[in-house]
């Protein structure tokens, strides 16, 4: 029953432990992204900046759905964690200019933390091509 599940990890997207979680799974034809921040491959945040940070979480999420089949353009459903609220409008100003049109549905949620100082996490669905 089902078809096959494929686990990916990108070359070009922030580094963590696979023995913990794969950057995506993909599963008939649906693309899963983990939750990604503003981090290097080596896994160092690039800026303090909410805009430098969420651009570079974009930049890590295009490179994992690139690798998976997938594009930006193909994004069915997206969720993002936030630290403050204050860096709500710098994060909308990006993500307004780099989530291709139609967006997608998204939540956006407050939270207490991140690890290592991240102020933005963004997660997705995405279709394959």
């Amino acid at each position: 029953m089902g078809g096959e599940i494929k686990a990916v990890l990108s070359d070009n997207a922030c580094a963590f432990p696979p023995s913990l979680f794969h950057h995506a799974k993909v599963y008939n034809g649906v693309v899963y992204c983990a939750g990604q921040v503003g981090a290097d491959v080596q896994g160092k945040l690039v800026s303090e900046d909410i805009k430098e940070q969420t651009a570079k979480t974009f930049a890590n999420i295009s490179a994992i759905l690139e690798t998976s089949g997938s594009a930006l353009e193909r994004v069915l459903k997206v969720n993002i964690y936030m630290v403050d609220n204050a860096d709500y409008a710098g994060m909308n100003e990006v993500y307004s200019k780099l989530m291709p049109d139609p967006k997608p549905p998204r939540a956006c949620v407050f939270i207490q933390g991140l690890p290592g100082g991240a102020k933005v996490e963004i997660e997705c669905v995405a279709a394959e091509i």
